[in-house]
């Protein structure tokens, strides 16, 4: 019997659109010869969804993992390729109970996906791994603002403000001024209840894509963003605002620094699957900069790990198989960061 391989997508960030299109992209690809494939999706106020690859509705329980036929068989599910951008897909909500569910997936551990899903945390731990990292001020809502203030009155502008725990640049804005301050923490706090406030660079941003894979870590390659406006936002990524090059037009020797830095970061906080480290490239000559990394980064057609694939000659479906097989081969990795 073919391995019954369930597509998880959706979710209830404002990612939810953006995660249906990867999710969708995935599993257009998944080989039907090889794998039985199923769409989870996860719908905010409607819960799960699951369809057939004919696009059949299936009963389905998020108490067993199991799909329901219509003469009431249930079917474990063997393995969940988890392509849920944000909460509950991304910050390890749902990892946890597929942990405890001892379901396979393809994505980080639980401790991994909430360090790398919160900004603070992930600039502190990259920092100790020896990843350079930009000034910044931390703010909880309804905590004093003093030292936001301080920091914005001696820092150099620009600044961006960005929700700690957010994605594809929601609740990101770019100030130049310290008047821009409240406007730009309220919209932080559309996405989440904590922020930071982090000195930006001048630079070349480049996205790095690494995949997990039995046989160690993959560089997928290295992508060069020029987004049309100030910076890479969700209409640069996602609306054509952005020229994005692979590979990345930099110096071999800069390029080698990064795939050294995305290296130590996978290795460091022992992430899993396949994920994206952004970075800016300072225009100076410095080590490269983290800004983020994404460890369930887009998936869709325009999304930058997909090209990626393709400028290495790794088509999409080969791509799945190998995601699906190392999910499936799975068993009692709880892997966690070594610095906890």
């Amino acid at each position: 019997m073919r391995p019954l391989v369930a597509v998880a997508m959706g979710g209830y960030s404002s990612e939810f659109g953006i995660s249906l299109l990867s999710g969708s992209h995935v599993f257009d690809v998944l080989d039907p010869v090889r794998y039985d494939p199923v769409r989870l999706e996860l719908h905010p106020g409607d819960g799960w969804k699951v369809f057939d690859a004919s696009g059949l509705p299936l009963r389905f329980s998020d108490r067993t993992w199991t799909i329901i036929d219509i003469d009431g068989t249930e079917r474990r599910i063997d393995a969940i390729l988890n392509l849920i951008h944000g909460h509950p897909g991304e910050d390890g909500t749902l990892a946890m109970a597929w942990e405890q569910a001892g379901i396979p997936y393809s994505s980080c551990s639980p401790a991994a996906s909430a360090l790398t899903f919160h900004k603070l945390w992930t600039n502190a731990v990259a920092q100790r791994l020896g990843v350079r990292v930009m000034p910044s001020v931390h703010l909880r809502r309804g905590a004093d603002e003093s030292a936001v203030h301080d920091f914005l009155a001696t820092q150099t502008y620009p600044l961006f403000v960005k929700p700690c725990r957010s994605g594809s640049s929601y609740g990101v804005t770019r100030i130049t001024s310290a008047h821009e301050w409240p406007e730009a923490r309220d919209v932080a706090w559309n996405e989440d209840d904590e922020l930071v406030v982090e000195q930006g660079v001048v630079g070349t941003e480049l996205g790095c894509g690494a995949f997990v894979a039995p046989d160690g870590i993959r560089i997928l390659g290295i992508t060069e963003i020029v987004p049309k406006k100030a910076f890479f936002d969700f209409e640069a990524k996602y609306q054509g605002a952005s020229e994005e090059i692979t590979p990345a037009r930099i110096a071999d020797s800069a390029a080698e620094a990064v795939r050294r830095a995305t290296q130590r970061l996978v290795e460091g906080m022992a992430l899993r699957g396949f994920v994206r480290a952004d970075f800016i490239l300072p225009a100076d000559g410095t080590d490269p900069v983290l800004i983020e990394i994404n460890t369930i980064p887009g998936m869709s057609a325009e999304s930058i790990v997909p090209r990626q694939l393709a400028a290495a000659g790794i088509s999409m479906r080969s791509f799945a198989t190998d995601l699906a097989e190392s999910t499936l081969n799975r068993h009692e990795d709880r892997a966690v960061p070594r610095i906890f």
